[in-house]
């Protein structure tokens, strides 16, 4: 369980305990339409029927990283744990150019697609899915703008993940044996920028950017919704 608290310039996050957590979630208005919070045989690329949350992780293109934002320092931290061979193939089929997933409680991983990129037999699926479930996906849509289907990619066997400091400029160099171009290879992929662009001032220039290779990552699961 975790809360958030009001601090000096902004909310902290301070985690309160835990307690186990299975069952139903039951509509007290109408029983008869529960969801089971942790629904079981599924299939990876099922959809995922119940409610979708949990804890927010970034990947890459071909999953060769994966990253955990600090949401009070908007930091990156990579993660040093692996995914199998299964959940990788399956997040890059579904998101070849990286994206976001989440890790439940109990170990699924799911993340959000969308509609037109599933199979015409998986789409006629959503027609299956709980009243409840269904509610919440239009939620997501209307107030947050989320024109995705949360589906089942599998389970991790541990968690929760080591991640580790985010990178910084004033680290050592690590790259010292590899020379320049290793050097140059780990800052991922870059494009030709006009002389006109390297100024300073302007409303254009004010706001810090990471690089190409990053920005093309879909913001594809907001938080704030």
């Amino acid at each position: 369980m975790l809360t958030r608290a009001e601090g000096d310039d902004e909310y902290e996050t301070y985690w309160i305990g835990s307690f186990d957590l299975d069952g139903e979630l039951v509509p007290p208005e109408d029983p008869n339409f529960s969801v089971p919070v942790q629904p079981v045989n599924l299939e990876p690329g099922d959809f995922w029927p119940s409610v979708y949350d949990g804890a927010k992780y970034s990947f890459g293109p071909g999953v060769d990283r994966i990253w955990w934002d600090n949401p009070q320092t908007h930091k990156r931290h990579p993660v040093q744990d692996t995914l199998s061979n299964e959940l990788t193939r399956t997040l890059s089929r579904y998101k070849p150019q990286g994206g976001s997933f989440r890790v439940t409680p109990w170990n699924d991983v799911l993340t959000l697609v969308n509609l037109d990129k599933l199979p015409s037999q998986t789409r006629s699926e959503f027609d299956t899915l709980p009243r409840v479930v269904k509610n919440l996906i239009a939620l997501r849509r209307d107030r947050g703008g989320v024109q995705k289907l949360p589906i089942y990619v599998g389970q991790v066997d541990t968690t929760p993940f080591s991640i580790e400091d985010p990178p910084s400029l004033t680290d050592p160099f690590q790259h010292k044996s590899d020379g320049v171009d290793s050097w140059l290879d780990s800052l991922g992929e870059t494009s030709e920028t006009e002389a006109d662009n390297h100024t300073v001032g302007g409303s254009d220039t004010e706001s810090d950017q990471v690089n190409d290779h990053d920005d093309a990552i879909p913001e594809d699961d907001p938080i704030d919704w």
